[in-house]
């Protein structure tokens, strides 16, 4: 602010109040974004849905890290693997995340199960169905996705990361399990309104039935290359 003539960007990571538990950060978040476009700064986003919650002077659509590599993956055909993990949780062992119920889940089912996690639970009891992968490097997390039939990240709302839209690139399934506005219109896998226990059975009778979990991920491969976040270009105008 001191020196008005250089440009400023912020990529937020913005939750819509509507759909998360820390309702009033979440509001306090969406009103300062909305402040600081007044101030010069340029705000960007990643859905229709976020650019209207945060309607101001400079916000702007952007396809944050789409660069050609994750669009020329998604268009390419998974290399053909055994998939030995049937349940995969990327991303940290919060409550805002879904990790109790992804616990929760992984005991339900009985299935084969792996969390990459940047660091070591430690409340958590241990569950013989499911392998903690510490910290690992970007490339043995490309390797593990190629590993996993489903991607699992109960959280109540996510606006579709990037951990979301590797998984599909690499041939995972990746179930709708909060409000993800990007995927409003692909009906298959909505799966928020569901118990455990139907998630259970959904989540079985995808991992032992090889035709319908490919069928399912070409689906969603191919919803995404033919979205308009697609042709967003990454950070426009700057």
């Amino acid at each position: 602010m001191a020196r008005p003539s250089i440009r400023v960007s912020w990529l937020p990571s913005f939750h819509d109040p509507a759909h998360v538990r820390h309702r009033w950060r979440a509001w306090l978040a969406q009103r300062m974004l909305q402040a600081v476009q007044w101030l010069g700064i340029v705000i960007y986003v990643q859905t229709d849905h976020e650019q209207r919650l945060l309607a101001g002077p400079r916000c702007r659509l952007s396809s944050h890290a789409l660069g050609p590599q994750i669009r020329t993956q998604l268009g390419r055909l998974p290399p053909a693997s055994s998939r030995r993990i049937d349940l995969l949780f990327l991303g940290r062992p919060t409550v805002q995340k879904g990790w109790p119920r992804f616990l929760e889940l992984v005991r339900a089912t009985g299935l084969g199960a792996m969390a990459i996690v940047p660091v070591i639970p430690s409340t958590e009891p241990a569950i013989p169905e499911l392998q903690l992968e510490v910290a690992p490097s970007d490339t043995e997390i490309s390797r593990l996705l190629e590993e996993a039939k489903l991607m699992v990240i109960p959280a109540d709302y996510e606006s579709f990361g990037l951990a979301q839209l590797e998984a599909v690139a690499h041939g995972c399934i990746v179930p709708i399990l909060g409000c993800w506005p990007l995927w409003d219109s692909f009906r298959s896998l909505h799966w928020q309104s569901c118990s455990i226990s139907q998630l259970s059975n959904y989540c079985r009778r995808l991992c032992s039935s090889e035709p319908l979990r490919r069928r399912l991920a070409h689906r969603q491969r191919h919803y995404l290359l033919c979205h308009p976040l697609m042709k967003t270009a990454w950070l426009p105008d700057l």
